[in-house]
């Protein structure tokens, strides 16, 4: 009687899961304050750190760069730094949804777009 229905009983328990979803998404940004990401400047001589959020924790500069070269080590320090706590929450969103046993068609995709991947 209801073999065109497919996998409606899946439907109930991914309704489930996804009224969890709100808690889950605050858990998971409560945890990544905790995460830590670090990332250095080509030259080595920045160092910045940022949280799993993105927030700049700490910032490091060692050596006698001045001027524009410290600015632009600046600048390549804190965007792979960014890039990398994007990539950490993508994946850690990854694992939550997967967790969560939720199928989200296009979640790659919008990770990967948010991570700035191709």
């Amino acid at each position: 009687m209801f073999k065109g229905l497919g996998n409606l009983g899946n439907i109930a328990s991914m309704v489930g899961a996804l009224q969890q979803l709100p808690e889950q998404m605050q858990e998971l940004n409560e945890r990544m304050k905790s995460e830590s990401v670090s990332a250095s400047s080509g030259c080595g001589t920045v160092k910045v750190s940022m949280n799993g959020v993105g927030r700049v924790e700490d910032v490091k500069i060692e050596g006698d760069l001045v001027g524009p070269d410290l600015e632009q080590a600046i600048q390549d320090a804190t965007n792979a730094a960014g890039a990398a706590a994007k990539q950490l929450y993508a994946e850690a969103i990854r694992k939550m949804v997967s967790d969560m046993d939720l199928n989200l068609p296009g979640i790659d995709n919008v990770l990967t777009s948010l991570t700035g991947g191709s």
